[in-house]
């Protein structure tokens, strides 16, 4: 059994950069098409569930699938990182709301402010910090759920409960893997008259050096905390 299983949930969202650190690392992955393929027994270090286009809000059986994984993973204490979609399920599997916030936010943002008393997970990373955005959708705090981070617009920007960490935004995203959201996105960002695909091509060389550098800082603190 590999060390990390990574649930995809949509072919244009993979692990990318944060792969490669696991990797680099040592450590073994299996990728996991959910809409295509089972999940396989649970005998992981650790579980990786990321982003798509679904709400978690939506009746497919492999997101609740995803739930019920969520939750047998944290009862046996696996560590769970849910990225945008993930983070969603997260906060549903123990109970909280998921719904439209009030604006899509999609692009470099340099607003996510970490909670200082809580905030080990994102220990070494300026704050505000810059991430890439791509979501319309947000949730309430789970009840005995932390707080980690939060901006303007969204104040659950991530949350941890239990072994489970969700984040709204995403550090793992890399030149190739923004490109491609774009093109692949164009009628729904030609229904969002704020956002420019262009603007954030151009963006991509002034910030792209500074999101990895966060997402290595919040990977060893990931390692850290869990003991991977």
């Amino acid at each position: 059994m590999s060390d990390i299983l990574v649930i995809q949930n949509t072919k244009n969202e993979g692990i990318a950069t944060l792969g490669r650190l696991f990797e680099q690392d040592g450590f073994s992955i299996t990728t996991v098409l959910a809409k295509k393929e089972n999940i396989p027994q649970l005998d992981h270090k650790a579980v990786i569930i990321l982003g798509a286009p679904e709400s978690a809000n939506d009746d497919l059986p492999y997101l609740k699938n995803e739930l019920v994984l969520i939750r047998e993973s944290v009862k046996k204490n696996i560590p769970v990182l849910g990225i945008c979609l993930g983070s969603q399920l997260i906060a549903k599997a123990f109970g909280a709301r998921v719904y439209p916030g009030n604006k899509k936010e999609i692009g470099f943002y340099h607003d996510i402010e970490f909670d200082s008393a809580n905030s080990g997970l994102f220990r070494g990373i300026k704050s505000p910090a810059t991430v890439f955005h791509w979501h319309g959708d947000t949730f309430d705090l789970p009840e005995n759920a932390i707080r980690l981070a939060h901006s303007k617009d969204y104040q659950n920007q991530a949350i941890k409960i239990g072994t489970a960490v969700g984040v709204q935004f995403h550090l793992e995203v890399d030149d190739p893997t923004i490109r491609l959201w774009l093109e692949k996105s164009k009628e729904e960002l030609g229904s969002v008259p704020y956002i420019s695909a262009q603007k954030i091509i151009e963006e991509i060389p002034k910030n792209m050096e500074t999101v990895h550098s966060n997402l290595k800082t919040f990977y060893q603190n990931f390692k850290s905390e869990f003991h991977l």
